[in-house]
């Protein structure tokens, strides 16, 4: 009786969904990522993958042309909503060989796809390459687990956190439309993949917006002195997010990509007077506040000549 029990709750836990609905599995030994690399091999021994070396001569534009969607002002459902922003979610990063071991990784962030044809937007800290890389390729992904051949960057600005990549699909992509008609007090969600967790939508509202007046030394130290570097204006939310988001859209009530995930801030308390001496007890800071911080859409359109 208990071993039935054990299969019926395994079973109704993959059924207790609407139709359509994904399952995401967690953990070692579901086979996804092995599937992931079985066709992200395929496509590098087929060379319909674009190497780092190709891709890194490709950073330095700076704009380009597209035929994008018009922003919505028709109101989705909740279900629709989450539906738009799944099929239009595209995970981008890197298949690479490390420099420790021979076996092949993958190095998955968020992005969405802006045009039918292939456009997808994400940040532009996603697509230089990881510091551990000896050999390596780009590449994407959807979210039911196709390997998709990134054939290109089509425009990148560091300095406002925005790139836009082409993606070669059999099947013409779901885009969200780029829309700037939001304010604070608005609703908004995101569908990414924080720390590893697939498939994760959260809600939250418009919190401000602000812009930074500086860049930080990690942001600028591969740059030329002198360089007038754009700032960007961030969107700060209450949407939940987490490594692993970057790239991902912030979508509104009709299904507009407001945003993109680009930051977190989290603000530590500070430690008590006591601890600072050489005696105390070790301090460890409790957390007061986490800023979520977006690229607006803005940015992008920035990067985006219009083709009519």
């Amino acid at each position: 009786m208990r071993f039935l029990l054990l299969i019926f709750l395994a079973t109704s836990a993959l059924i207790a969904q609407s139709p359509s609905v994904p399952v995401y599995r967690e953990g070692r030994g579901h086979g996804t990522v092995a599937g992931l690399l079985k066709q992200a091999e395929a496509l590098k021994d087929g060379g319909k993958l674009l190497s780092m070396p190709t891709a890194e001569t490709q950073f330095n534009r700076t704009s380009c042309e597209l035929n994008l969607p018009d922003a919505s002002t028709t109101p989705l459902s909740s279900r629709e909503r989450w539906n738009r922003a799944r099929l239009a979610h595209i995970r981008v990063g890197h298949f690479y060989l490390c420099t420790k071991c021979e076996k092949w990784h993958l190095d998955l962030s968020g992005g969405y796809a802006i045009t039918t044809d292939g456009a997808v937007a994400t940040c532009a800290h996603v697509l230089p390459k990881p510091k551990d890389m000896r050999e390596g390729y780009l590449l994407a992904a959807t979210d039911d687990d196709q390997v998709l051949p990134i054939t290109e960057v089509l425009a990148m600005s560091s300095g406002t956190d925005c790139a836009i990549i082409r993606v070669k699909s059999e099947a013409p992509l779901t885009p969200l439309p780029l829309g700037e008609d939001v304010t604070p007090g608005d609703t908004v969600w995101c569908f990414s993949d924080p720390s590893g967790k697939r498939g994760y939508y959260s809600e939250g509202i418009v919190s401000r917006f602000v812009k930074r007046p500086f860049l930080r030394k990690k942001e600028t130290e591969d740059l030329p002195e002198g360089l007038d570097i754009p700032r960007p204006v961030w969107l700060e939310t209450t949407v939940e997010w987490a490594p692993g988001s970057s790239g991902s859209a912030v979508v509104d009530a009709h299904g507009n990509s407001v945003g993109h995930v680009s930051e977190i801030q989290t603000v530590l308390e500070d430690p008590p007077a006591a601890a600072t001496k050489k005696r105390a007890r070790p301090f460890s800071p409790g957390t007061y506040i986490v800023f979520h911080q977006a690229i607006t859409a803005g940015e992008i359109l920035k990067i985006v000549r219009q083709r009519r």
